[in-house]
């Protein structure tokens, strides 16, 4: 295959997930405070902000045993759902059999474990993913898939790689790998050469700063001085992502967590309009 083919079926890729689907979401961990005072009101707000998707972290409001009556709101503001965050123990046995239904009714495609903390334990890594690789399974059953969400310990040296590339070894190749690119940025490691080497199992991502401490920079996306221009694209062509998931954990003193949201999904959006001319 000619390098010119094979740079045409990558571009390929990119323009079939951008042009006509909807690509940026929110995790609601951003506005769990909110959420949690003002469930309704705080998902009408982050709608008019722009989002059209929504990523949830454990909070459903008055919804939490009424996964229709969840759908039916969403469907109502033209929310899709982009993923779910939900822990190992809320995942397991009959608990997690209903917990599952439930992730299935709202609309859910993606089930994402937030943390684990074997996942950089020597002693305990192996049975953490013995334990993922059998629930991928049952995860799939449902008609969704499961996947693994890094934070910055996922990134220490283990085995002459890291934690994280043993995860990703040693889990089935369905089992896909939600890259944080804020806490990967954070750890020192290449966020791009993440989305080439684990091709096709990034299928959404988390895109957000995370600031050092005494950093001087902002939190906002576009205003960060990161190309993520090329880190779309690689996750885009190489990552196979499906959704990109603005989370906010830092705030400018003088905006709010909708308003700093808003400034992001901005500086995002004008990332996947230069891709779409791109495809055009």
């Amino acid at each position: 295959m000619s390098s010119a083919v094979a740079s045409n079926q990558i571009n390929q890729r990119m323009c079939s997930t951008l042009l006509g689907n909807n690509v940026v979401s929110v995790q609601l961990h951003s506005v769990k405070q909110l959420i949690e005072q003002d469930f309704e009101g705080t998902l009408v707000e982050l709608k008019n902000a722009g989002f059209d998707a929504v990523e949830f972290a454990g909070r459903y409001g008055q919804f939490k045993n009424d996964a229709q009556g969840l759908k039916q709101f969403l469907d109502n503001l033209k929310l899709e759902v982009s993923g779910v965050h939900a822990g190992l123990p809320q995942l397991r046995g009959e608990k997690g059999n209903r917990n599952l239904q439930f992730f299935k009714d709202i609309g859910a495609e993606f089930v994402i474990i937030p943390h684990d903390a074997r996942v950089d334990d020597v002693q305990h890594i192996d049975a953490l993913i013995k334990e993922l690789n059998v629930l991928s399974t049952k995860v799939q059953e449902y008609g969704m898939t499961l996947g693994y969400h890094n934070h910055a310990k996922e990134f220490k040296a283990f085995k002459k790689s890291t934690f994280w590339d043993y995860l990703a070894s040693n889990t089935h190749k369905s089992f896909f790998l939600q890259l944080d690119v804020g806490w990967s940025n954070y750890a020192g490691a290449d966020s791009n050469s993440l989305c080439t080497t684990y091709t096709g199992r990034i299928s959404t991502a988390h895109i957000k700063v995370r600031t050092h401490d005494g950093e001087n920079k902002s939190p906002i996306i576009g205003e960060d001085g990161y190309d993520w221009h090329q880190l779309v694209k690689d996750a885009l062509t190489h990552g196979g992502t499906r959704w990109f998931v603005i989370e906010q954990e830092e705030f400018p003193h003088n905006l709010g967590p909708i308003q700093t949201l808003a400034a992001s999904k901005a500086g995002l959006d004008d990332v996947i309009l230069s891709l779409r001319e791109e495809c055009e």
